[in-house]
């Protein structure tokens, strides 16, 4: 959000978030959590679907600050899977190719972080002939990255010798200024995690270091010596700001988020409370466990056409593509 809109954001705020905040990355409840604390209160429910937004939900709830429910649709299968795996799978490779035309065979691809973004990503480069390293500090991940055939390494210890770096953590400086002047000449520098934290983007605000605008959404940042490494999207989201994402994916991120929302909505008074929840199993995957109908009937009857009117075009174009809502009258295509 920046500075010299915040007032305007705020009247946004108090118009359509009087009830409800649908965020992705945890900014916007923990900016209305410092701007209008008041208002904060007031809210019915917080649906979050990102890995750092639960993050940042949970370390309000262990210090007692968070007073009002909150969904976690990150952990829901439909995004883990569908938007976290399968979609970064394709965007990162559409990403890097609409913005540096790389080949990718030979290549050495340094991915951070081996979550479900990190799986997706490292899956897709491998198929195209890159060899593929991972640094990860989870044991778990790393050993499921050693598994999947992947050298588990420092960063450190391949920096040098790395033609692309991409980050998918999550967390804060994880590709720091001593990991950027190590990079050899030419280094594609990348995120696909969490905002534009992930790469320690304010220490190349040096002075002795020269930014070059090469084409939207690429800079090359010089060093004095005449190395340059390659920065895509000043840091920020590759998938969201170089590449497209299937619109079936986003159907399903979409749906499952609305589901979120009219569960906390109409969930009836003491069934959440201050806390983090997971989203129900029968929400986070109906397409497998009952049919269209079937779901619509677990609501109660006065809920049934609100919420088959609202979730129709999304179910259309994902869960249940072949559907025919009961509760709506057949357009005429055009």
């Amino acid at each position: 959000i920046h500075e010299n809109k915040e007032k305007q954001v705020g009247i946004l705020c108090f118009t359509f978030f009087t009830h409800q905040i649908l965020d992705d990355g945890g900014d916007l409840t923990h900016w209305i959590y410092k701007k209008y604390p008041s208002m904060f209160k007031r809210i019915k429910g917080i649906v979050e679907e990102s890995v750092t937004g639960i993050f940042r939900l949970y370390q309000l709830s262990k210090t007692g600050k968070l007073c009002v429910p909150a969904m976690n649709v990150n952990d829901s299968v439909t995004k883990q899977k569908f938007d976290n795996l399968y979609s970064c799978k394709e965007s990162i490779l559409d990403g890097l190719r609409r913005t540096t035309d790389v080949m990718f065979g030979g290549k050495q691809v340094v991915v951070c972080g081996y979550g479900e973004v990190g799986k997706g990503c490292c899956a897709a480069l491998k198929a195209l002939g890159a060899i593929v390293y991972v640094t990860e500090v989870d044991p778990i991940c790393a050993l499921q990255a050693c598994m999947d055939g992947f050298r588990v390494i420092k960063l450190g210890e391949i920096i040098r010798q790395a033609d692309v770096v991409i980050t998918c953590t999550g967390n804060k400086n994880v590709v720091a200024r001593e990991h950027l002047d190590r990079m050899k000449n030419g280094c594609i520098v990348c995120n696909m995690g969490h905002s534009n934290t992930e790469i320690d983007l304010v220490s190349l605000q040096a002075e002795e270091l020269r930014w070059v605008r090469v084409r939207p959404q690429v800079d090359h940042i010089i060093w004095p010596d005449g190395k340059r490494i390659i920065l895509l999207a000043q840091g920020r989201l590759l998938n969201l700001s170089c590449s497209t994402v299937p619109s079936f994916v986003l159907s399903i991120t979409a749906t499952t988020q609305a589901l979120a929302l009219i569960e906390l909505f109409n969930a009836p008074e003491g069934r959440y409370k201050q806390d983090v929840y997971l989203l129900p199993k029968k929400m986070g995957n109906p397409s497998i466990n009952c049919t269209y109908n079937d779901f619509i009937l677990q609501f109660p009857a006065e809920s049934q056409l609100k919420i088959s009117t609202h979730l129709c075009v999304c179910f259309q174009t994902s869960m249940w593509p072949a559907f025919t809502c009961p509760h709506l009258k057949p357009t005429s295509q055009s």
